[in-house]
């Protein structure tokens, strides 16, 4: 017959603590599961290609420094605001405020053809800040327009890609 060791009397309690170990082992494998699924998960970003075109008119005028606004149809309907000068050349910003929220702003330029009564222009964008859904937009594009020397209305179209 065996005779026990000395230390039989402290295997049950090995045991029950490697069991102990083995259950605190996998509770906090199933909090770090739930907390990695309760944190927000990255936002892809969008990529998005633009066709829009904007019928502006006047609202501020000083030399050859104009202001317009006007409403904007296509992938971003909205409201546009433009700050440009006019000379041999077309240069300036936009802003668009696209309906749902938030802005997206730019700057672009253009040659300028003068027909008289209408000049016509076509250039290149570049989008440099944006807010709300739009915060770290950016992306290029291409501009082609029409101004009326009369009324200073300006039609603009636009195309290009963002990535937002």
């Amino acid at each position: 017959m065996r005779t026990p060791s000395k230390d039989a009397h402290l295997r049950p309690r090995r045991a029950r603590q490697a069991q102990m170990m083995v259950m605190l082992a996998v509770g906090l494998c199933w909090i770090a599961a739930q907390a990695a699924s309760a944190r927000p998960a990255a936002r892809a970003a969008h990529t998005q290609n633009v066709t829009d075109e904007a019928h502006l008119h006047l609202t501020h005028t000083d030399g050859e420094l104009l202001e317009e606004e006007g409403p904007a149809t296509g992938a971003l309907p909205g409201t546009v605001y433009v700050r440009f000068r006019i000379g041999t050349s077309v240069s300036g910003t936009f802003t668009i405020y696209p309906r749902g929220g938030g802005s997206i702003t730019g700057q672009g330029s253009a040659r300028l053809r003068s027909t008289g009564t209408y000049a016509s222009f076509g250039g290149s964008t570049a989008i440099s800040h944006g807010t709300g859904r739009y915060t770290h937009v950016h992306g290029h594009g291409s501009f082609y327009g029409t101004f009326d020397r009369h009324n200073q209305a300006l039609v603009i179209q636009t195309t290009g890609q963002l990535t937002y």
